[in-house]
């Protein structure tokens, strides 16, 4: 351990001695041979069992108020959120007697609802329900300011994929919601009734102090003190001895609310150098369309109604659709189909699968055709989409089959039915003896098979599948994919994948779209968006150099940034990509004189990274370039960050994309 500074250790010590002393007076004070007989007098029996009486109702008044309150204040905008906060906080900073004088000036008899709740027959002040009253405004932003907290550490995706699975929203507050907070419920609870239990100033000043009335465990402290001290120390000591009972008892639950639901949301997506991705299509493209072989797989895996089958036969839904709005994209595709989406960062991919879903106000989807309805006008809970995220966003308080029945549920279906699917969909997935099991003991992998099966056990007419590989490692993400494929290969709907891998791109989908500041770039099968590259981040993300430019009739291609490349082929005059593979740039340290290439410009090496068995090298020069050579090749040259080089790209190797 590490060892305290002295400068910090003996304050810190001084102020645990400060807070110790008082209490310690009271043990040490306490009449230990007479302490039974005085707390179980009629007096102090009376008045703890109104103690408990006025605390209980308190406590029910706090969370019949405070947890919509709560909940607002945690999820909701609104004009004059901070000052309804500072409302709340203020009964803590108030002077307890001050707090009474405002209960009266409010609720009293001449206060500002007085007269209206004398009208009804109700008096306020100098009653028990007086008692309860002062002890609820004092005690209630415990319980408001512990759930806001909570509620604040939970991450919205938990509620929003429940929604997407079939959940109204009071099924969610009370399925998911509660549950995933309860730490902080119950702490804010406890506390809350702690504190009304021993609340004295508020109630003395608006209930008063009647024995048997409103004379509580406090009242009775404050008049023992008088004439009996031996006597108030007794009852102090059962006081003292309740709360830190309470304080003991929440110790646990209060360190873990921040916790609780945060498992797994840390993820991100693992990133090549400047946030690109470090896959690259490759041999990938030799595979067959994901629509081939769903073609072929649909035939293998398609079940009968039966015991063992999942639900009722498929319907296919195909998709169309316009969103507009801070994403702007049209897109129709027929049952079967698989569709990734890819763009840089910020470009809008989130944004279109939540404006499908229908939970922002970014973007929005109309109309919105799943089969033959129209859903856009439809809440999200009914629109039959399910959301699988990024962190796959399972319930931590549900075990796996429960996890995956969660939307069979929601639709009513009976729970022993919802079950018994479930069961057949993790055991379709490979994690069917991990049904008992919660999300914090599976393993990245197991996680996205059961939120896999979770999202086609509602029977969704649309998936989307939100970077769903992007978590895991290299090993695991081989065979979740081949997992995902195979599952994906009889599933009725349209699908919808956010990726940044183009392996997963190329071995997944049959189109893909591509986004850049909200707009769609290019919609093509991966084979066209391989050959023609429509911009020049799809250009880096499948591996290739590319620059903006003009062709001329000329066969040279002016580039934006001001140099120019020569061309084999002839091409009109027209804006577009000038494309290279890396592997087609060579390097040089003098003017290259063999072969006579018809491109050549002088740089300086930026940077080396390894890719697979060679090294890409990035070129700093007019312009830039990333070239693809051997470890061989480069300890030759000399290579290193700062070393100048020449480079040079055949006029053959230079394909000009009309944009």
């Amino acid at each position: 351990m590490r060892k305290t500074p002295l400068t910090l250790a003996l304050p810190a010590t001084a102020a645990v001695a400060f807070l110790f002393l008082p209490l310690a007076g009271i043990l040490a004070r306490t009449p230990w041979s007479t302490l039974p007989s005085r707390l179980t007098s009629h007096e102090a029996t009376e008045a703890l069992g109104l103690s408990l009486l006025v605390s209980a109702w308190a406590l029910a008044i706090a969370l019949l108020l405070g947890v919509p309150l709560a909940w607002l204040l945690a999820r909701v905008d609104f004009p004059g959120k901070s000052l309804v906060r500072c409302l709340v906080m203020l009964p803590m900073v108030l002077p307890p007697t001050v707090a009474g004088v405002a209960l009266l000036q409010g609720y009293g008899r001449r206060g500002v609802l007085g007269p209206a709740l004398e009208s009804l027959g109700i008096t306020l002040p100098f009653s028990t329900a007086g008692a309860v009253v002062a002890s609820a405004f004092v005690a209630m932003p415990f319980l408001v300011i512990s759930l806001e907290g909570a509620l604040a550490g939970l991450h919205p995706r938990y509620e929003e994929t429940a929604t997407s699975l079939g959940a109204s929203p009071l099924r969610v507050f009370r399925t998911i919601t509660l549950p995933m907070v309860a730490p902080g419920l119950i702490a804010g609870a406890a506390l809350t009734w702690a504190r009304a239990l021993g609340e004295f100033g508020a109630t003395i000043t608006f209930a008063g102090n009647l024995p048997g009335e409103t004379q509580t465990l406090p009242l009775q402290v404050y008049l023992l003190l008088q004439d009996d001290p031996e006597g108030a120390t007794a009852v102090s000591l059962l006081l003292l001895l309740i709360a830190t009972a309470v304080l003991l008892a929440l110790r646990g639950h209060w360190l873990q609310t921040q916790e609780k639901g945060r498992s797994r949301s840390g993820r991100g997506p693992a990133r090549g150098v400047g946030g690109t991705p470090s896959g690259s299509w490759g041999n990938d493209l030799r595979q067959p369309s994901g629509q081939q072989k769903r073609r072929t797989e649909a035939v293998n895996h398609a079940a009968p109604e039966g015991p063992g089958h999942p639900g009722p036969a498929p319907t296919p839904h195909p998709l169309r659709t316009t969103v507009t709005g801070a994403t702007r994209t049209t897109l129709t595709a027929e049952p079967g189909t698989t569709i990734a989406v890819v763009g840089p960062n910020g470009a809008g991919k989130t944004t279109l699968l939540r404006a499908l879903l229908g939970l922002t106000d970014r973007a929005t989807a109309t109309p919105l055709h799943l089969g033959d309805k129209n859903v856009a006008g439809e809440p999200p809970h009914r629109r039959h989409i399910s959301w699988v995220p990024q962190d796959t966003a399972l319930f931590p308080h549900l075990t796996a089959v429960a996890n995956t029945a969660y939307g069979l549920r929601s639709q009513g279906v009976p729970k022993n039915e919802a079950h018994r699917r479930a069961r057949h969909w993790l055991t379709r997935l490979d994690v069917g003896d991990l049904a008992h099991r919660r999300p914090g003991s599976l393993s990245g992998g197991q996680a996205q098979r059961v939120a896999l099966a979770r999202a086609l056990a509602a029977r969704p007419r649309l998936l989307l599948l939100d970077e769903p590989l992007a978590a895991l490692d290299q090993s695991t993400r081989s065979a979740v994919r081949h997992t995902l494929r195979t599952h994906l290969a009889d599933f009725p709907g349209v699908c919808l994948i956010v990726t940044h891998d183009p392996v997963e791109a190329v071995s997944l989908a049959d189109h893909v779209l591509v986004l850049e500041d909200g707009a769609t770039v290019q919609y093509a099968t991966p084979t066209e968006l391989t050959r023609h590259p429509r911009s020049p981040w799809v250009a880096r993300m499948l591996g290739r150099n590319a620059w903006r430019g003009r062709s001329t009739p000329e066969r040279t291609v002016l580039l934006d940034e001001g140099a120019s490349l020569v061309t084999a082929d002839s091409h009109e005059a027209a804006a577009g990509l000038a494309v290279v593979g890396p592997e087609a740039v060579s390097l040089h340290t003098a003017p290259p004189t063999a072969g006579s290439p018809r491109n050549v410009w002088q740089g300086k090496v930026r940077e080396i990274t390894a890719h697979g068995g060679r090294l890409r090298v990035l070129v700093s020069g007019e312009p830039d370039v990333v070239a693809e050579v051997t470890p061989a090749a480069a300890a030759e040259l000399n290579l290193s960050e700062g070393t100048p080089v020449w480079v040079s790209v055949k006029a053959t190797e230079i394909t000009f994309v009309p944009l």
